[in-house]
C-alpha cells in the first residue's frame, strides 16, 4: 500500500466524498488516503470462503459483512476495510452513512506479505480500541494457520493459534466453529508450505 499524497492532509469528509466517487478502495489514516493493495486469487478464495461459511452458521442477530464495509476508528481517526466483518445486532453507522459502522464485534483479516506487519501491529493496535470488537481473527494464506485474539474480562486479549488443514477453529465471540478445510477450500499452497 501506499500514500496518495504526501503533501495534503485530508480530512474524514473529503476522503468520504473521494470514496464514493473512487474506481479503487482505499484507506484512511489520519488525514492520508492510502491505497489498497490487490488480492491473490488465495487471498479472495479465503475471504469468500470464511464471509459465506460463517454467515450460514451465525445465528440469532448477527451477520457476516464482505469486504465492501469500512470500519471507522473514530479515537485514533482511521477508517479500514477488513476482510470479513461480523456485527451482532443494530449497526451503528458512521454519520448516518450506510457503507460505514463503528461497531463491529470480530473483524478478520487475511494476511498477505504486503499487509501482514500493518494488520499484525497497526491494525489490531487500532481495532482494539472499538468497545464492540470481542475477537480479532488473523489468517495465512500461505498455510493453514488462523491465530485469534479474543478479549477478555479484563480487558486484555487471549491468543490462540489454529494449525493443519484438519484442524477446528472456533470463533468464541459469536459461538461458530469452522472446519480449517472450510476455510481453505480451493486454496492451492505451495509444496514448501504444507
Amino acid at each position: 500500500m501506499s500514500a496518495l499524497t504526501k503533501t495534503k492532509k485530508y480530512t474524514p469528509e473529503e476522503y468520504l466524498a473521494l470514496e464514493d466517487k473512487a474506481e479503487f478502495r482505499s484507506e484512511y489514516e489520519n488525514g492520508e488516503i492510502v491505497a489498497m493493495a490487490g488480492g491473490s486469487l488465495n487471498h479472495l478464495r479465503i475471504v469468500s470462503n470464511v464471509s459465506r461459511v460463517v454467515g450460514n452458521k451465525v445465528s440469532g442477530n448477527c451477520e457476516s459483512l464482505p469486504n465492501e464495509m469500512k470500519i471507522r476508528v473514530e479515537t485514533i481517526g482511521k477508517f479500514y476495510y477488513p476482510d470479513v466483518t461480523i456485527l451482532c445486532g443494530e449497526p451503528n453507522f458512521y454519520q448516518e452513512r450506510t457503507d460505514t459502522i463503528t461497531n463491529p464485534i470480530l473483524i478478520v483479516e487475511v494476511l498477505s506479505d504486503s499487509t501482514e506487519a500493518k494488520d499484525r501491529g497497526e491494525k489490531f493496535f487500532a481495532y482494539q480500541t472499538l468497545k464492540s470488537l470481542q475477537e480479532y481473527v488473523l489468517i495465512s494464506q500461505n498455510r493453514a494457520a488462523v491465530e485469534q485474539f479474543i478479549k477478555q474480562s479484563d480487558g486484555s486479549w487471549k491468543y490462540l493459534a489454529t494449525i493443519g488443514l484438519e484442524s477446528l477453529v472456533k470463533l468464541e465471540s459469536i459461538g461458530v466453529e469452522l472446519a480449517l478445510q472450510e476455510i481453505y477450500r480451493k486454496v492451492n499452497f505451495s509444496q514448501e508450505n504444507l
